[in-house]
């Protein structure tokens, strides 16, 4: 494929999309020295995501040896799960 011509729309476009967000003194900056800089901002719920699992994986610390073991259980067929203690365990985690 060889393209030879961009279409004056697709040029208006990208530099449209370029210059949204930027006031017009950054806009002037960026065509200037003909440089623009990149910009991200996370959405508040992607934030929130992040903090969340943040939160939950706690340092990183995986006790290798616990999930071992526990594997090792499920495979076998002697992991118990007692729904009484998980229930006592989640009203006290919200008392």
């Amino acid at each position: 494929m060889n393209i030879k011509t961009i279409s004056p729309y697709l040029t208006d476009a990208v530099h449209n999309s370029k210059a949204a967000g930027q006031s017009g003194a950054e806009e002037k900056a960026a065509v200037g020295n003909g440089v623009s800089a990149d910009r991200v901002q996370l959405s508040k719920d992607y934030q929130d995501l992040a903090q969340a699992q943040k939160a939950i994986t706690g340092s990183g610390e995986i006790r290798t040896d616990k999930v071992q073991e526990i594997k090792n259980k499920l495979d076998s067929g002697s992991y118990e799960i007692k729904p009484s203690e998980i229930a006592q365990k989640m009203v006290d985690e919200i008392i």
